[in-house]
């Protein structure tokens, strides 16, 4: 990888300025980084930037507004990959503690670093960043963003504490209480799929079928990719007895993680309970060539070469 993120090839406007004075240059770099900006032209705005860093690298705004460029890339979905959204935070973060180094009294640089930290799943540093901003400009032309941005934090961290709090419930026995918690979440966050996982374990704990049923549906909805609400799923609906819909959510599972013992261990009971006994045997002994330790599932083995007859109901 080059110094630079983007190729050093410089855009139209900019090549043209050929001038001896290196900050004047660095300077209608930044105003064509901004006209960019403004234009939704970001890889340009950035490819500026960066040119009037390498000018300048002294100036402490330079640095700031090319920090703010690497985010209006992840913002706007120009830069996705999750390698090169955390390598562009990286580069943000690093311009942005030069810019404090540089000059620790310029506001903007704490404003930037919030937002950074945030993306960063540091939310404790994000909030120290933003009040630290409107120490230092309390009526700047960002301090309604900002304290904005505050209040959506502390409402989000509310959420989180509200969650532990449901789980910890479902956990330890009070899945009535996790389940009243977990409504008032799903009220402010509707697509949370940690919260819809959570609301399944609470309502199956309570025997509500249907309910948990819908919320590990809802699960899968919004994270396909999720083997736990598959597999609860699937062993909800083994226990209504609805076989064909159970069989096809544990095989989703298993496409998901191949070599998972106590899902194969599942869809083979389930296989044994249907009658289909070559099938649940195949399935029992590659359980026990990944975890041939397994005296659980060696017991199973025995019992259906046996002739005798499944479990009465599928494990979850």
């Amino acid at each position: 990888m080059s110094d630079n993120y983007f190729d050093n090839t410089d855009s139209g406007e900019v090549t043209i300025f050929d001038l001896r004075d290196g900050e004047s240059r660095a300077k209608r770099l930044i105003r064509a980084g901004r006209r960019h900006t403004d234009e939704g032209r970001f890889e340009e705005a950035a490819r500026a930037f960066e040119q009037a860093v390498e000018i300048s690298p002294k100036k402490a705004e330079y640095r700031v507004e090319l920090a703010a460029a690497y985010r209006n890339l992840i913002e706007s979905g120009v830069v996705s990959e999750p390698e090169m959204v955390e390598a562009l935070l990286e580069r943000a973060y690093s311009h942005l503690m030069e810019a404090v180094r540089l000059d620790p009294e310029y506001a903007p640089s704490y404003r930037l670093l919030g937002y950074v930290y945030e993306a960063m799943d540091a939310p404790w540093r994000a909030k120290e960043m933003w009040n630290f901003y409107l120490e230092m400009d309390p009526n700047g032309p960002y301090s309604s963003e900002v304290r904005s941005a505050l209040e959506e934090l502390d409402r989000v961290q509310n959420l989180h504490y509200m969650f532990e709090e449901a789980s910890y419930l479902v956990n330890h026995g009070d899945p009535e209480r996790a389940l009243e918690i977990l409504s008032e979440i799903l009220e402010e966050e509707p697509d949370w799929y940690e919260a819809w996982f959570w609301r399944g374990l609470a309502c199956r704990e309570m025997e509500m079928i249907s309910d948990a049923i819908e919320s590990f549906a809802r699960a899968v909805e919004l994270d396909p990719e999720s083997t736990y609400a598959y597999h609860e799923l699937a062993s909800l609906l083994a226990r209504k007895g609805e076989v064909e819909a159970a069989e096809g959510f544990w095989h989703k599972a298993l496409d998901l993680d191949p070599e998972e013992p106590w899902i194969m261990t599942s869809l083979a009971l389930l296989l044994w309970r249907d009658e289909r006994r070559d099938e649940a045997e195949k399935l029992f002994l590659r359980v026990l060539d990944i975890d041939p330790a397994n005296r659980k599932v060696r017991n199973y083995l025995r019992n259906l070469r046996a002739g005798m007859p499944p479990p009465h109901l599928v494990e979850t």
